[in-house]
């Protein structure tokens, strides 16, 4: 006589978290077809009545798809609302097992309370947190079908009290399957430095996209990075040396790069030759010596550079080539305009650029080059300017040079005291050809009522034949009379565009 196995009873996420929501079957309602109601293991409605026969055919019918296409919809929740459709009936109790897409937040283990009055989350203390969110993530690991079904993509968001569970769970999920890695953590233990990864994190064949947030140390000594199919990577990480993982990066094509540690010397940053998108901030300023930051990026098509400068002798070199492929390009300079000269560079290296925004004090380090002169920007359609003081002649320069230019935002500073004298040449006096016949939409952000902005705009008004729309946003501090004035000064100026709005704001 054939003997059944004996089964022994499985061990629920949910009995690491018995605060769990009180009515998880709620969440079929949202996955099945208008009309359809959702049923619970004891074959109830929600509502504690028992369906007709009619109803029954409409309930089962998301339940009668196949394992893989269920899965599919599991992925698109959040772990914790995937695998609460485990209680839903005996079909569901073990859909979720086969799940390669998982999306594990400690929010999720957070306690739930539900009265008469209102529903809310409970933010517990930190040990407390941790080991509930321990819990949670140890038991989907462990009850998962990881045999047959290897995770494909993983998000971890939460913060930690030691390093192990973090192994472990890297450990459990890193393999030659894994594409997208998601980790954003935070040390709850000050005592316990920063997290370092286990090595077959860095060795994933088929990783695509990897994100790596919080308090991480990626400080590589002898750890061979080795990710060839890696295409999108960012790192907003405290402790960050990003070079070694770079150089292990041969396919690399958008790059987010967040240095936010000033205390980290890093004398040296290669870009891969193959970005086409990369946005780099670099706030690693209070270590003395010139840094190197190459860019030799010839197929870039997106850039959002901003550079903390905030002492002469703890400057940032920033090295670049050609980009003949560029689209949209966005610099920031903070702290002081000293030593920047390869500023000036950057700018010719995008004159085929179609977006140009210039923030902070990018441009006043184009005000102290002397004897500067723009180059030819045959492409650009949108032009954004911090301007720290405001200069016609620096304006006029610059739009000469912007021959079909469609949009101008001009945002004049007032974080910035320091005056600067523009050291380039005198502009021609005729009507630049863009504002003549392709500038359609014109913004002045801080107006003050000075002769200056007074007679820009007056200019643009009169020249740009065909100018739809000029917004002028009134510098906070003027008082309404002041504007009442500007209004009625501005309004009276004759306009070369009969269909041209002006608009205050």
């Amino acid at each position: 006589m054939h003997r059944q196995p004996r089964r022994f009873p499985e061990v629920s996420p949910f009995r690491f978290d018995p605060t769990r929501p009180k009515k998880p079957a709620a969440l079929v309602l949202a996955l099945t077809t208008p009309g359809a109601m959702a049923v619970n293991g004891a074959g109830q409605s929600i509502a504690g009545t028992a369906p007709s026969l009619e109803n029954k055919n409409k309930m089962d019918r998301i339940s009668c798809l196949p394992d893989s296409i269920l899965c599919d919809i599991l992925s698109c929740l959040p772990t914790k609302q995937a695998v609460s459709t485990s209680i839903l009936s005996r079909r569901w109790r073990h859909v979720w097992k086969d799940l390669q897409v998982f999306d594990m937040d400690e929010e999720q283990c957070w306690k739930y309370y539900d009265d008469d009055e209102q529903q809310h989350w409970k933010y517990c203390d930190d040990e407390e947190q941790q080991a509930r969110f321990d819990s949670f993530v140890n038991a989907i690991l462990a009850q998962r079908n990881a045999d047959s079904y290897p995770i494909q993509k993983f998000r971890l968001n939460c913060g930690v009290v030691s390093q192990e569970p973090i192994s472990t769970w890297l450990d459990a999920v890193s393999g030659p399957h894994l594409q997208e890695l998601y980790l954003d953590i935070r040390i709850y233990n000050p005592a316990m430095g920063a997290i370092t990864f286990p090595q077959g994190v860095f060795t994933c064949p088929s990783l695509k996209s990897l994100v790596l947030k919080g308090d991480i140390n990626i400080n590589f000594f002898d750890v061979d990075v080795d990710l060839p199919s890696l295409k999108n990577l960012k790192l907003h990480c405290h402790f960050a040396n990003p070079q070694e993982l770079l150089s292990g990066c041969p396919a690399l094509e958008n790059l987010e790069l967040n240095l936010q540690d000033r205390c980290l010397h890093l004398p040296e940053i290669r870009m891969p030759r193959t970005l086409k998108s990369l946005t780099f901030v670099d706030y690693s300023s209070l270590c003395k010596g010139i840094r190197l930051r190459e860019i030799y990026t010839p197929s870039l098509e997106y850039l959002n550079l901003s550079i903390e400068n905030l002492f002469v002798d703890m400057a940032i070199e920033v090295s670049v080539m050609n980009f003949p492929n560029m689209v949209e390009a966005h610099l920031s300079i903070v702290g002081c305009a000293e030593n920047v000269g390869w500023v000036v560079l950057l700018l010719h290296a995008l004159s085929e650029t179609k977006l140009l925004a210039l923030k902070d004090l990018a441009t006043q380090c184009i005000f102290r080059a002397p004897g500067f002169e723009f180059p030819a920007f045959h492409r650009l359609l949108n032009l954004e300017l911090d301007l720290p003081p405001f200069n016609k002649s620096f304006l006029l320069n610059l739009l000469h040079n912007c021959h079909v230019l469609d949009r101008l935002v001009v945002n004049i500073c007032t974080f910035c005291c320091m005056e600067s004298e523009y050291n380039g040449p005198t502009p021609p006096t005729m009507v630049p050809n863009c504002v003549t016949s392709h500038l359609n939409s014109f913004e002045y952000t801080g107006y003050r009522d000075t002769e200056d902005d007074c007679e820009f705009i007056a200019y643009l008004l009169q020249n740009g034949l065909v100018l739809k729309t000029v917004t002028i946003h009134f510098k906070y501090k003027l008082d309404q009379a002041t504007k009442d004035y500007a209004v009625r000064k501005l309004s009276a100026i004759p306009r070369g565009s009969a269909i041209c709005q002006l608009i205050f704001i």
